[in-house]
């Protein structure tokens, strides 16, 4: 029987780059509480601090997702992505433009270790390199700061995070999917490596150009329709899609 005074959630700081908010819980109505209590109490510490979410109930759902995040930025605390295992979860947080990560780095070699084979089977293990290759673990480049005019900033074999203005004629450029949290004025591109999967979030879109595995578009003005909104690109049909995000 699980203890009923246990904490429903836990901040734990994820290197230098981001903190990571366990949840292991879905009671919401205490779960929204003690978050809500935990920033009050810490507020100047995690103050525009960006938040991994790990979502460990199977049953956590996709409105409550959204509350959750709701609360945070209301907090002013910014959610750049989630760990889960539940499906609904990671399609909600592709679709909002999160970064959807792996297992941590520590969890993988754990699970390496209780999968290591036994001496009659080590002939037909796989080669570590082709395991190395296939468990790849990647932390997206997260950009605190604006990115200025002129100036570019680069997230080699990973996806990209911006957490600052992108100013006119400012460069975001990735490998992987790119996902920016303020308004983005300057170009956008994603999948330079020729990744079709990969996908663009912007929260506020102003851009003059925006590129996804060398298929782009430039904008001399922008569609009012676009302008300011929320926006997720990707491809679709070898053409790149705009959705509005509400």
């Amino acid at each position: 029987m699980k203890d009923e005074n246990m904490n429903l959630v836990e901040m734990q700081r994820q290197g230098e780059a981001f903190y990571a908010l366990k949840v292991p819980s879905k009671n919401t109505e205490k779960l929204f509480d003690e978050i809500t209590s935990l920033l009050e109490v810490d507020k100047d510490k995690f103050q525009y601090a960006p938040v991994v979410l790990e979502i460990e109930n199977k049953h956590f759902q996709a409105n409550e997702l959204a509350v959750l995040i709701e609360i945070l930025t209301q907090n002013n605390m910014v959610t750049i992505g989630i760990r889960s295992t539940v499906q609904e979860l990671i399609d909600f947080a592709r679709f909002s433009g999160l970064v959807v990560f792996d297992k941590p780095a520590v969890i993988l070699a754990e699970d390496k270790q209780l999968k290591q084979p036994n001496k009659a089977e080590k002939s037909k293990s796989i080669p570590v390199s082709k395991v190395a290759k296939n468990e790849k673990h990647r932390l997206p480049k997260i950009v605190n700061n604006e990115v200025s005019s002129s100036e570019q900033v680069f997230a080699k074999d990973s996806d990209l995070v911006l957490l600052g203005l992108v100013k006119f004629d400012g460069e975001a450029v990735s490998h992987g999917c790119v996902s920016a949290y303020r308004e983005v004025c300057g170009k956008v591109f994603a999948g330079v490596d020729g990744d079709e999967t990969a996908t663009i979030f912007i929260h506020s879109f102003n851009a003059q150009l925006i590129a996804i595995a060398g298929i782009y578009k430039q904008f001399e003005v922008v569609p009012s329709k676009l302008k300011g909104h929320s926006v997720m690109i990707d491809l679709k049909d070898g053409k790149l899609r705009f959705q509005i995000v509400k």
